[in-house]
């Protein structure tokens, strides 16, 4: 992982020294916050009312005015027009920051000062947004404008050696009036933690598939992992282990296997609490890591095949959530972690349809698209999670345990709800609101998340009708072009795994939360800049 910029905190605007930075960004809300008579306004407004003269649209976008007052001269004007409308939330924090840190970015400026204006106090009021993490919010747009992708780091370095930019900022000062030393420290604690984990995630997800093979997937997880106090790495390479513990991503992976440096492999990642007596639960999380997806002898046709590097962003995302929890070394919570790598390749040696294969709970898995791997790599990682939870409690142990899948998994999701992540939860997990906590935070971190119901019809979908078969994988079309497309596969999963004797009609003592996580759309930021590729945020390292 890159070294984040150095980032300073002030209370005060008048403790930012003019010879620390070389730009200042001012975020405000209201056209008319320049106008007030008190410091810093009054030199800003004097230096924005030429302008301001010329241009009736002046405050209205990120604009550059010279100001001599301020550090290297450079004065961004950052407005957000609106923070209190029916749909307004924290991401227009988000947006302002990251767009005037990249202004002064391409105006030269290194080492800009971050002025966050208060937010008007009927924010609070907004039924579907949260600010209380906006200063958080808003220094993970400025490090989002400072970062650097790991591929356009090795360009730079091998084109230009030791004068590569491979950060854009050297700091950061962040200026928030009204609030106290310890409050900033705290948000910069949190902020840079969860920057961390989301680095590793973009690290991985901008590689493309010859870069991040799934064995270099573990070895970059594993040099991250390496720095995280708490945080443990393991690796399983050996196929005929992972055809006896995960065999559903074995048989996905078979086409693979022609080629050793594509092979599958699993990545285990474990944190644990420094204060043990302090965790309240233990989550246990599951990663989709397809690192291509031809769609195997399901061929992906028509185009569709572009962009499928970024099938592996869930399980980029719960690494880097491993990541930023450790960093952060939080106490309340332990961490399971089980990422599932693979190259979902086509060849003689193809998963077929028709084909019916075990999976790890001895559950009978007809395949009806090998397209559709993203829930065969993950069922029998969730499985094992099952095996664990059920096996402390026979120990004794009294923390409360649930189990998340998180994958680019759907199109269905994207046409259902466009650039937002999606939950699917079982009984226990949506009697114990787990699927819900996910949006509360959403809502604080800038990354809202929608909460799907499952239904009836979503198991009888799958259930197997003859008695050849216990499940079916799938249908055999595209999940936009199927009714309950990004719910179904959740269904799956409970069945294929075993997770169906855990519902809430087992019994207390037996049931399971489980929630299934689709961030197809959350993954990816839903611009695409010519022909190139998506951005991706990141999701859902912060939540």
């Amino acid at each position: 992982m890159t070294t984040l910029p150095e980032i300073r905190t002030h209370s005060s605007y008048s403790q930012l020294a003019v010879g620390s930075h070389d730009a200042v960004v001012a975020v405000y809300t209201g056209a008319d916050i320049l106008t007030q008579q008190q410091a810093p306004y009054t030199d800003w407004e004097a230096a924005a009312a030429p302008f301001r003269q010329i241009d009736k649209e002046f405050g209205k976008s990120v604009v550059l005015v010279p100001a001599p007052s301020v550090g290297g001269g450079r004065l961004v004007l950052s407005p957000i027009d609106s923070v209190e409308d029916d749909t307004d939330d924290v991401r227009k924090v988000f947006d302002a920051v990251k767009s005037g840190v990249a202004r002064a970015i391409e105006a030269g400026a290194r080492r800009p000062a971050v002025y966050l204006a208060p937010l008007p106090a009927s924010v609070n009021a907004v039924p579907d947004a949260d600010y209380s993490r906006w200063i958080e919010v808003a220094l993970l747009a400025g490090l989002k404008a400072s970062y650097v992708t790991l591929v356009v780091r090795e360009h730079r370095t091998a084109t230009l050696g030791a004068d590569a930019v491979v950060e854009n900022l050297h700091s950061i000062d962040l200026v928030v009036e009204s609030h106290s030393d310890e409050e900033l420290r705290s948000a910069v604690k949190r902020a840079t933690a969860i920057e961390g984990g989301r680095r590793l995630a973009l690290d991985m997800g901008y590689g493309d598939p010859e870069r991040m093979t799934p064995y270099k997937c573990a070895e970059t997880i594993q040099a991250a992992a390496a720095s995280v106090p708490g945080l443990e790495f393991e690796v399983i390479k050996d196929l005929d282990m992972i055809k006896q513990d995960y065999p559903l991503l074995y048989h996905s992976a078979r086409a693979s296997f022609a080629e050793k440096r594509t092979w599958p492999c699993v990545v285990k990642l474990e944190y644990r609490s420094p204060v043990p007596a302090q965790v309240k639960e233990h989550l246990f999380l599951v990663g989709k890591g397809v690192t291509y997806d031809t769609g195997g002898i399901s061929l992906k046709i028509g185009g569709s095949m572009r962009g499928m590097s970024r099938d592996k962003l869930g399980a980029c995302g719960v690494a880097g959530f491993a990541v930023a929890t450790g960093l952060m070394q939080e106490t309340a919570v332990d961490l399971s972690c089980v990422l599932a790598f693979e190259r979902n390749s086509i060849g003689p040696n193809s998963l077929l349809p028709d084909e019916i294969v075990y999976s790890r709970a001895g559950v009978r898995v007809l395949i009806n698209d090998t397209d559709a791997e993203g829930r065969l790599v993950m069922t029998d990682p969730v499985a094992e999670c099952c095996e664990r939870i059920l096996a402390a409690r026979v120990a004794g142990s009294k923390i409360p345990a649930a189990i998340y899948t998180v994958a680019t998994l759907t199109g269905h999701v994207i046409r259902a709800y466009g650039w937002y992540g999606a939950t699917v939860a079982n009984g226990p997990a949506r009697r114990g609101k787990y699927d819900q906590r996910l949006a509360v935070s959403g809502l604080a971190y800038g990354d809202p998340f929608e909460n799907s119901i499952m239904r009836r019809e979503d198991h009888a979908f799958v259930r197997g009708r003859t008695d050849r078969e216990d499940v079916y994988q799938s249908n055999s079309l595209p999940s936009t072009l199927t009714d309950r497309g990004h719910q179904y596969p959740a269904a799956f999963i409970i069945k294929a795994s075993g997770l169906d004797k855990h519902s809430v009609g087992a019994g207390a003592s037996a049931a399971i939360p489980f929630v299934h996580v689709d961030i197809a759309g959350s993954a990816e930021d839903g611009s695409e800049p010519g022909l190139g590729l998506c951005g991706i945020t990141g999701s859902p390292v912060a939540t």
